[in-house]
C-alpha cells in the first residue's frame, strides 16, 4: 500500500504541476477554453496550412484573470501567384468570470479571427469567427496516471455575414505525461447557412516542449462540412510561450 500511494501522491504532483502551466493553452484547436493565459505572459502562434496560407496571433495577459490578443492572414504566401492578404487585424480578448473548484472554470470573451480566404461580398471568411462567447472548462486528473482530460464548451454569436442564430461550440484535449497530447474540436455551425449542415470537426496532435512551448499538427473539416465538400485539410501550428 505505501508504494502505491506512493506513486499514486508522485503522478498527482506531475499533473498538479502539469495543469497549473496548462493555462498557457487558451483555446483547444479552434474553440477556447476558460483558462487565461496568466499575467505577463505573452504567445505568439503560427500556423500554415491549405494554398499557401499563414495565420499568426499574439497574446499577451494582462491580470491574472484578462488576456488580449490580435492576428493577422495570408493566402498564397508560398505559391507564384499574388498573396492575398486578409482585410483586417483580428481582435481577442477573455476575461476569467468564474474559477472555484469543484464547479466548471466559465470565461466570457470576443475573437474576430475567422480561417480560410475572406469573401467579401458576403463579409466573412471561410469558417466565421465566434464573434462573442461564453465558455466553460473543466479539468480532470487521474489519479495514479500522468492524465489531464480538459472538456470545454461554449455559446456564441459571430458577427460576420448573415447572422441567423446562435452557435454552440465542443472541444476535448487529453494530455498525456505533460508533453503528447490529442486535441478534438467541433463547432456546430448552426448560424452558417453556406455550410453542408454537418458542422466543423477538427482532430490535432501535439507536443509540448518544456516551459510550454508547443508544436501542433491538425486535420481540419474531418466531416466535409466545407459549402464546396473539400477535402480534409492539413495544418501545422507553432506556440511560443515566454514571460515578460
Amino acid at each position: 500500500m505505501g508504494k502505491g500511494w506512493g506513486r499514486s501522491a508522485a503522478a498527482g504532483l506531475v499533473v498538479a504541476a502539469w495543469a497549473a502551466g496548462a493555462s498557457a493553452d487558451s483555446r483547444i484547436i479552434d474553440s477556447p477554453n476558460a483558462d487565461p493565459l496568466g499575467h505577463a505572459t505573452a504567445r505568439w502562434e503560427i500556423g500554415a496550412g491549405p494554398e499557401g496560407s499563414v495565420l499568426s496571433f499574439f497574446h499577451l495577459g494582462v491580470f491574472d484573470r484578462v488576456h488580449f490578443g490580435l492576428s493577422y492572414g495570408l493566402q498564397e504566401v508560398l505559391g507564384s501567384g499574388p498573396i492575398d492578404a486578409n482585410p483586417h487585424v483580428g481582435f481577442q480578448a477573455q476575461v476569467l468570470v468564474l474559477d472555484q473548484q469543484p464547479l466548471p472554470t466559465l470565461a466570457l470573451g470576443f475573437d474576430s479571427q475567422g480561417h480560410g480566404r475572406w469573401d467579401e461580398a458576403a463579409a466573412r471568411y471561410e469558417r466565421k469567427s465566434l464573434g462573442f462567447y461564453g465558455v466553460a472548462s473543466h479539468h480532470v486528473a487521474a489519479s495514479t496516471w500522468p492524465l489531464l482530460t480538459t472538456l470545454s464548451g461554449g455559446i456564441n454569436y459571430s458577427l460576420e455575414g448573415e447572422r441567423e442564430s446562435m452557435d454552440f461550440f465542443a472541444g476535448l484535449a487529453e494530455e498525456v505525461g505533460g508533453h503528447f497530447g490529442l486535441l478534438l474540436d467541433y463547432d456546430f455551425g448552426f448560424d452558417d447557412r453556406e455550410d453542408a449542415d454537418r458542422g466543423w470537426l477538427d482532430l490535432g496532435l501535439q507536443w509540448r516542449f518544456d516551459g510550454g512551448s508547443h508544436v501542433r499538427f491538425l486535420l481540419r473539416d474531418l466531416l466535409g462540412n466545407g459549402s464546396d465538400g473539400g477535402e480534409v485539410g492539413r495544418e501545422l501550428n507553432f506556440f511560443y510561450l515566454f514571460h515578460l
